[in-house]
């Protein structure tokens, strides 16, 4: 297995679940640290779930992968971006913002689906081609989003003394770039 190119993939996989956790930072005003612990978890679980399923459908057939996860990525991210900026329009007179476990699945949802495309080609890419290797890998993905997510989501906090609606208008158009950014590239 190549560690470098499985390292690359790692960190280019986990910008992503990373620009959401800022995201989820700048919304979250209680609870933090448990947020942010939960919000690194469950991105870090979805991007090391989503290569095991992407390598496990390669084997059996690499052309069972079709072109609907970018469209699908994109509608997720392009509708929970909205839905911040609807929400920031509301009464923020309590200035408390609560990420839901829903919001954060869906996030999750968004963020790993390219890592199931990566799944597929694993072992051309970086020669995960026995389990064991593929297990490495993932472990590698895990670990860094996770990491890269838990930062993403202080730095995100560390910006709160924004009105929370104004967090939220930029939280919401982070989301929506990376929506197009999902279906452009």
């Amino acid at each position: 297995m190549d560690i470098l190119s499985a390292f690359a993939a790692a960190v280019s996989l986990a910008a992503d679940a990373m620009a959401v956790s800022v995201c989820c930072g700048l919304k979250s005003s209680t609870n933090y640290k448990k947020t942010a612990l939960i919000t690194a978890f469950m991105f870090a679980a979805f991007q090391m779930l989503m290569p095991v399923l992407g390598w496990s459908i390669g084997r059996v057939g690499s052309g069972a992968l079709g072109g609907g996860q970018r469209i699908a990525a994109f509608l997720i991210l392009l509708l929970l971006g909205v839905k911040m900026l609807f929400d920031a329009r509301k009464d923020q007179t309590t200035g408390i913002s609560v990420i839901t476990i829903k919001e954060l699945f869906l996030f999750s949802v968004a963020t790993s689906i390219d890592a199931l495309a990566l799944g597929a080609v694993l072992p051309v890419a970086i020669g995960a081609d026995t389990p064991a290797r593929l297990a490495a890998s993932v472990i590698m993905i895990g670990a860094v989003t996770f990491i890269l997510s838990y930062g993403g989501f202080h730095f995100g906090r560390s910006f709160r003394r924004f009105r929370p609606s104004h967090a939220e208008i930029i939280g919401g158009i982070i989301l929506i770039i990376l929506g197009i950014k999902v279906i452009i590239v």
